[in-house]
C-alpha cells in the first residue's frame, strides 16, 4: 500500500544457447562449494534459534538443493525442513488464476464476462468490470485491505466472507476506468474466488484440491490451515517487535478461503505445481500458456502481470515469479523458464524471500550480466537570466491531489524544489516561470498571475505532468477550525469521523493507522493532526481529506484520496 512512483519498464529479450546452467549437478565438491555459499547467505540473515526459511532449488526437474533454516517452533524447538507447512499468502494467487483459467478453457466462463453476472451484489459503475481486469489487477476496484483499516477492523485477522463482501460491494466509486491502469488489489482476487465457487457449487479450496493440488500429488496443501494435511509440521509464523522478541501469529484452522491468500503449503509440494509448466498435467495443451498471457492497458500496454505471476527479466532471462507477504509470513516463487531452472522459498517471519530467490539464483545461474541502462542525462540548455526577485512569487509549499507536499525556497538568489523523502533540489532557469532540476530531467513549471505569484507548479517527470496547487499555509483561525467541526459518516465504509480542534489545531477522530503501516504511512506530528494544505484540503498520513460545501457555503462532507490506490472515499456531515 506503499505509494510508489512510475518507472517505465522494458522486458530485455532472452538471451539463448550460449550461456549455460553451472554444471553443479554433475560435480560433487561443485555441489558442496554451491551448498556452502547458500548456508552463508541464509546465515547471514537468519538466526538458528529463531524463526527461519526452507529452500528449494530446482535445475531442469530435479531438485538439486533442499534445506530448512532456523526454527519452526521457538517453544519447542522444532526446526524447519523441507517438509514444514508455511502460509505462502499472495503467492496463492496463481493458484486462483489457474482455478480460473481451467473454468475458462471449459467453457463454463468467459474472461471477457462482466462480474455482475456471477456477482450481483456489486454495484452497477459507469463501465462494465470482467474477469479479466480482475486477474489483471486493472479493475479499479478498491482494495478490500486499504478499506478496512479506514473502517477500523484489525488488520493481522482473518474477516469473514460475508464482513469482506459487504466492505467491497459498498464501494459506489472504482479508483479508475477498468483497464486504464495496473494496480495491485486484494479485492479482485477474492472476488475472484467467489467465482470459482458460484459457478462451481464448491469453494475455492475445495476445487483446487479436485483439479489441482490432488492430480499434482500437493498433499500438503490447502487454501486454509488443515492439521491433518500438515501431520503436525507447521511452521508458526511469527511477528517481530523489533528488539528481538517475536509473538504468535495464530491460525485459524476454520477460517473461511479465500481467492486472495491463505494457502498454506510447503516447498516440496510448490515443486510439483512449479513442474506442470513443463509436464502439462493440468489442463488442455494451452493451459500453460493462458496462465502466462499478460494483460493489457485500454491504451494497448501489455503489463507485466499475467494469472497470478509476475512476468519479469533477469540477467537477460525471463522470469516468472511471484510473493506473498505478511506480518508473520513470506514466501517467493522464482522460475527461469527458458533454463527450467527455479528457486522456492518460504520464510515464517516477515523476511525478504525475493531477494534471497534472486541471490541463489545468481550462484546457479551462468548468464551473462547486462549492464543497467545509464540514466538519462540531463538535458543541457542554455540557461536563461532571470531576476532572483521573481523567485519571491513561487516560494512556499504546493500540494498534490494525494496529498503530496512539495516546498519550493530561495537561498542565496536560488530557487529550490524539495520533494518528500529528498533534500532541497536547484532549479535552473529555462525561463522566468520554466525550470530544470540541476540533478535529473525533470522540469517544473509555474502558472502564474499578473503579479507574477504562482497559483500552481507542475511537475514533468518521464512524460508525466503532476499538478500541485499552492497552499495558504497560513494558520487558520479559531473560527475557520470551528467551521469543519462536526460527525461524519461514510456508507461506503459505514462508519464514523469527527473532525474536532485541539488546541487550536484540527483533529481527526478515526481509526489508528496500524502499527505495521506506519513505515509507509508515518505522521510526524501525530496519527490524529489533519495538516493544512490547500483551500479545505488536509492531510493525514495515508493522503488528503479535502472538505466541500454546499450552495450556502457551509461545510457538507469531505472525500478521502491516497492517489490511485485510494480515490474518493466519500464522508456526509451529519
Amino acid at each position: 500500500m506503499s505509494k510508489t512512483s512510475i518507472h517505465p519498464s522494458a522486458w530485455a529479450l532472452a538471451l539463448l544457447g550460449a550461456t549455460m546452467l553451472c554444471a553443479v549437478a554433475c560435480d560433487a565438491r561443485g555441489d558442496d562449494a554451491i551448498e556452502d555459499r547458500i548456508d552463508r547467505l541464509v546465515a547471514a540473515k537468519i538466526k538458528p534459534d529463531g524463526p527461519g526459511c526452507a529452500v528449494l532449488v530446482v535445475d531442469d526437474g530435479r531438485i538439486v538443493f533442499k534445506r530448512g533454516y532456523g526454527l519452526a517452533d521457538l517453544d519447542s524447538g522444532r526446526p524447519i525442513t523441507p517438509a514444514s507447512v508455511f502460509n505462502i499468502e499472495s503467492v496463492s494467487k496463481q493458484f486462483t488464476a489457474a482455478c480460473i483459467a481451467l473454468l475458462a478453457e471449459r467453457g463454463q466462463i468467459s474472461l471477457d464476462d462482466d462480474i455482475r453476472r456471477y456477482l450481483p451484489e456489486m454495484p452497477q459503475y459507469d463501465w462494465p468490470i470482467r474477469i479479466r481486469h480482475l486477474i489483471h489487477h486493472t479493475s479499479g476496484i478498491r482494495d478490500f485491505e486499504i478499506l478496512s483499516f479506514l473502517k477500523g477492523l484489525p488488520v493481522d485477522v482473518p474477516r469473514p466472507e460475508p464482513v469482506v463482501l459487504d466492505l467491497v460491494a459498498r464501494q459506489k466509486q472504482l479508483n479508475f476506468r477498468p483497464g486504464d491502469m495496473r494496480r495491485y488489489s486484494n479485492s479482485g482476487y477474492f472476488l475472484l474466488g467467489l467465482i470459482v465457487e458460484r459457478v462451481t457449487g464448491l469453494s475455492i479450496g475445495e476445487y483446487a484440491e479436485k483439479e489441482i493440488f490432488a492430480p499434482l500429488g500437493m498433499t500438503h496443501t490447502g487454501y486454509h490451515y488443515d492439521p491433518a494435511r500438515t501431520a503436525g509440521d507447521l511452521a508458526v509464523g511469527y511477528v517481530s517487535d523489533g528488539q528481538g522478541k517475536y509473538r504468535i501469529r495464530r491460525v485459524d484452522p476454520d477460517a473461511d478461503e479465500f481467492g486472495y491468500g491463505g494457502i498454506h503449503t510447503t516447498v516440496e509440494d510448490l515443486y510439483l505445481w512449479d513442474q506442470n509448466f513443463y509436464t502439462s498435467r493440468i489442463g488442455t495443451e494451452g493451459f500453460n500458456a493462458l496462465m502466462l498471457t499478460q494483460g493489457t492497458n485500454n491504451n494497448g500496454t501489455k503489463l507485466g502481470y499475467a494469472f497470478g505471476l509476475d512476468i519479469g527479466d533477469h540477467m537477460g532471462l525471463t522470469t516468472v515469479s511471484h510473493g506473498g507477504g505478511s506480518l508473520a509470513y513470506n514466501a517467493f516463487l522464482l522460475r527461469f523458464p527458458e533454463r527450467k531452472f527455479s528457486v522456492i522459498c518460504l520464510a515464517n517471519h516477515q523476511f525478504n524471500t525475493g531477494r534471497l530467490c534472486y541471490e541463489i539464483a545468481d550462484l546457479y545461474l551462468d548468464a551473462p550480466k547486462q549492464e543497467a541502462a545509464p540514466h538519462p542525462a540531463p538535458a543541457t540548455w542554455a540557461a536563461a537570466e532571470v531576476d532572483p526577485a521573481v523567485y519571491a512569487g513561487y516560494e512556499g509549499k504546493y500540494s498534490g491531489d494525494d496529498g503530496t507536499i512539495l516546498t519550493v525556497s530561495i537561498d542565496d538568489n536560488r530557487l529550490f524544489i524539495q520533494p518528500p523523502g529528498a533534500g532541497p533540489l536547484e532549479l535552473l532557469a529555462k525561463s522566468s516561470t520554466e525550470y530544470s532540476l540541476k540533478v535529473a530531467n525533470i522540469q517544473v513549471s509555474f502558472c502564474t498571475d499578473e503579479n507574477g505569484n504562482a497559483s500552481k507548479l507542475v511537475w514533468h517527470q518521464g512524460g508525466f505532468h503532476i499538478t500541485a496547487a499552492r497552499v495558504d499555509d497560513r494558520p487558520l483561525t479559531a473560527e475557520q477550525l470551528a467551521e469543519y467541526e462536526g460527525e461524519y459518516y461514510s456508507d461506503e465504509l459505514d462508519v464514523t469521523y469527527g473532525v474536532y480542534v485541539n488546541q487550536d489545531r484540527l483533529c481527526l477522530r478515526a481509526p489508528r493507522v496500524p502499527d505495521v503501516l506506519q513505515r509507509n504511512f508515518r505522521d510526524p506530528d501525530g496519527e490524529n493532526l489533519l495538516k493544512p494544505g490547500a483551500r479545505d484540503q488536509f492531510t493525514r498520513s495515508y493522503g488528503a481529506i479535502t472538505f466541500s460545501r454546499d450552495d450556502s457555503g457551509r461545510i457538507a462532507g469531505f472525500s478521502v484520496n491516497g492517489g490511485p490506490d485510494l480515490s474518493d472515499v466519500r464522508f456526509s456531515r451529519r
